[in-house]
């Protein structure tokens, strides 16, 4: 009975004091997809730069940006208005210097902030800063803060021919 109270407590305090994180989020839905054969989503073909979407507020549509500040705007189709999620404030989707081939999808929120108002500012460098708080985000680098603190939210990718699925 003593041991197995001393095993059971030792394991609670393991858990407790880890402070790693894992690869991908599951903390806010996201669900998703784009082709990528098609301007300006196949900018996320190119090494270093990110896209980033946003939800329009009338929940309409969706507003794509480059990175050179370009907007695109698209229509949800009704089916797309009940299926497509954002995260916690949109997404963040391209393809790090580091990890050729791979295509890499964050969220667009500050996870330091955790509030749907704090989205973050993407420039061509590519960070991303967070108004509110200041903390800052190298892309090219898993989202890691470059001040400490916790990385971006991190999404899975799936690639099926051209079509993008951003899902959790």
């Amino acid at each position: 009975m003593r041991k197995s109270l001393i095993l059971l407590l030792l394991v609670v305090v393991l858990q407790s004091c880890t402070n790693s994180y894992t690869t991908y989020s599951n903390k806010y839905p996201v669900s998703f997809s784009c082709d990528i054969s098609m301007p300006p989503f196949n900018g996320v073909y190119t090494l270093g730069n990110f896209l980033y979407v946003r939800q329009r507020p009338l929940k309409d549509g969706y507003t794509v940006y480059t990175n050179t500040g370009m907007a695109y705007e698209y229509p949800l189709t009704e089916v797309q208005s009940r299926v497509f999620s954002f995260g916690l404030a949109g997404l963040i989707i391209g393809s790090p210097w580091y990890a050729e081939g791979e295509i890499y999808a964050y969220d667009l929120g500050c996870p330091q902030c955790d509030v749907p108002s704090a989205r973050l500012v993407v420039n061509t460098t590519p960070y991303a800063t967070c108004p509110k708080c200041g903390a800052s985000y190298e892309l090219n680098n898993h989202g890691y803060a470059t001040n400490g603190g916790r990385p971006l939210y991190r999404y899975p990718v799936t690639l099926n021919g051209n079509l993008l699925m951003v899902h959790n």
